[in-house]
């Protein structure tokens, strides 16, 4: 609900504050008194386009703000997403003119561009009259309109799961292909690394061993030179270590039947020459072992170079050059995968395909059905709006899709996210006249009463809380005028309703009366917005009845409508 609107040298308005209530909300005035431009002012904090002319004369800026209550979460979790939180579900909207053009906008004091501002704007007010504001002048709305009167939410909110779940799949599959040479190539690799590391068939350990292997290789002479010297010192030379050691076993072995202490000794001579024998046959065992073969050295080197090959790629140890094995293994097993979920998604996406296109077409047919009945519904309203030889029609076009996945009237067609086709109302306000797109032909009173059926009609179902009526008069008098009243007044029960009238039938229908006037003071004209008490609504109303000239009759007339309007008190009554 606009609960408070301020305005500052915006056009021929100097300064005002204006603060408004639930219900109908009716203006008055004389012609030229600034009426359209409380609306202008509207539209501007409801993301409209800034014009310095709009600023009043002699003035560097203008400023419109806007205080609002909004209670729908779904506006309010718009608002938050963009980063703006609101307290006590109150919004202030704020626009800045300047002659500069150094314009301003602001969400509760944070600042923010127009559009988003727009985006904000369009789920608080639809305006009817001259501005773009209008949501039928957008043929992309009038599918929602048609899904309200419809009651269409369920089949709706059905068919967009469906459309969700399928678009995924898609997006699953596109990014699986968008990216298969990328896993292809990937998969190449890994499939060269795997294989190089296990043709090497490494084993942890395995270097050491080499180079140790490498190392007695490279001294084979000098190990074979000095073990022969050894050996010749141990066994193969006069006075040898063998010779001697046998000596003194034999000597100290006849010893211990003289005294028998020194029976230890005896025996240690006999292990030492024992020990010696083992030892001369060890030597000479590894001395038989000694490899002088070249060829094995240049195996040992060639294996070396492969390892640590493998080790500047993979890792400095074998056994980190194995881990890594072990994961690229994984990693090509899950890759080797991707063949197998391309054909997976591609069924998936078959599936659900075959949902999206049975929803669409039971949607698509049940809007047709409600765009038939729709179409009288306006047509009755209309023309209790005097509009007589009015044709209100809904155009469906089915885009045709030779790739596409759903079957309509047997042609295939083009889904998308909400159903298939399109849809637009379609308007002829005269006999004779083809039918055409509304936003096209319609002005700005035979929209404001199209508007005016359509919210009558769909009054429950609509979630815009406030609704502005310019123009809605135009052309219309008498009972016409009357009915345009009662029904506004229906509306206004759920809605908060401005409209700008000439017509005291409408007026007298007000929950709040406030009357726009233009004054000249100091060679400067200025306009003001005062809200009316019950006598000041009867006298204004008197003189839009009868004119300037107001007699006992037309303050009864006045009277009269006032009480006799549909139930809603006045708040000045």
């Amino acid at each position: 609900m606009l609960q408070e609107l301020r305005i500052t040298n915006f056009a021929i308005i100097d300064n005002l504050t204006v603060t408004f209530g639930p219900g109908l909300n009716i203006l008055t005035g004389e012609t030229g008194a600034g009426k359209s431009i409380i609306i202008d002012a509207l539209n501007l904090i409801l993301g409209g386009r800034a014009d310095t002319d709009s600023i009043r004369s002699s003035e560097s800026s203008a400023t419109v703000e806007a205080v609002l209550a909004v209670d729908d979460p779904a506006t309010l979790d718009a608002i938050r997403e963009l980063g703006i939180e609101v307290e006590d579900n109150e919004v202030l909207i704020k626009r800045l003119i300047t002659l500069e053009g150094k314009n301003r906008t602001y969400l509760n004091n944070s600042p923010l561009t127009v559009s988003a501002l727009a985006t904000v704007g369009q789920r608080l007010v639809d305006i009817h009259g001259q501005h773009d504001h209008q949501s039928l002048l957008h043929a992309e709305h009038h599918v929602g309109l048609l899904d309200r009167y419809g009651k269409l939410g369920k089949e709706k909110s059905a068919y967009q799961e469906a459309w969700s779940a399928y678009r995924k799949k898609v997006e699953q599959l596109n990014h699986l292909l968008n990216h298969q040479s990328d896993r292809l190539q990937r998969q190449d690799l890994l499939q060269f690394q795997v294989k190089e590391i296990d043709d090497a068939a490494l084993s942890v350990g395995e270097d050491e061993e080499l180079r140790a292997e490498k190392h007695k290789l490279n001294h084979a002479e000098k190990l074979n030179a000095a073990l022969e010297q050894v050996l010749a010192m141990l066994s193969d030379s006069d006075g040898s270590v063998m010779d001697l050691l046998g000596r003194i076993d034999r000597e100290l072995g006849k010893l211990p039947e003289i005294d028998p202490a020194l029976e230890p000794q005896a025996v240690r001579a006999g292990n030492a020459f024992i020990e010696a024998q083992e030892l001369e046959a060890e030597l000479r065992d590894y001395v038989k072992r000694i490899d002088f073969s070249p060829s094995r050295l240049e195996e040992i080197e060639d294996r070396l170079a492969e390892i640590n090959g493998l080790k500047r790629k993979y890792g400095n140890d074998i056994a980190v050059i194995l881990e890594h094995r072990r994961k690229i293994g994984e990693e090509l097993e899950s890759l080797s995968l991707g063949e197998e979920a391309v054909d997976g998604l591609k069924k998936e996406i078959a599936e659900h395909q075959k949902d999206v296109a049975k929803l669409a077409v039971d949607l698509a047919k049940k809007r047709e059905q409600a765009a038939d009945t729709l179409q009288k519904a306006v047509e009755k309203e209309l023309k209790d709006l005097s509009m007589k030889h009015v044709r209100f029609g809904v155009r469906f076009d089915y885009e045709p899709d030779a790739d596409g996945f759903t079957t309509y009237n047997k042609k295939t067609v083009k889904a998308h996210a909400d159903g298939i086709g399109s849809v637009e109302f379609l308007f002829s306000p005269n006999l004779g006249e083809a039918l055409k797109p509304l936003a096209r032909i319609a002005s700005g009173g035979e929209l404001s009463r199209v508007m005016l059926a359509l919210k009558s009609i769909l009054n429950e179902q609509d979630d815009i809380p406030i609704l502005v009526f310019d123009e809605v008069d135009a052309g219309i008098g008498g009972k016409v005028a009357e009915k345009v009243g009662v029904k506004l007044k229906k509306i206004a029960a759920t809605k908060q309703v401005f409209c700008i009238t000439h017509l005291p039938q409408i007026a007298g229908m007000a929950t709040a009366h406030f009357r726009v006037h233009k004054s000249v003071a100091g060679k400067r004209t200025r306009s003001t917005i005062t809200e009316l008490s019950y006598d000041e609504r009867v006298e204004e109303i008197a003189r839009m009845s009868g004119g300037e000239t107001i007699t006992d009759a037309t303050l009864q007339y006045a009277r009269e409508m006032i009480q006799s309007a549909p139930t809603g008190k006045s708040r000045a009554s």
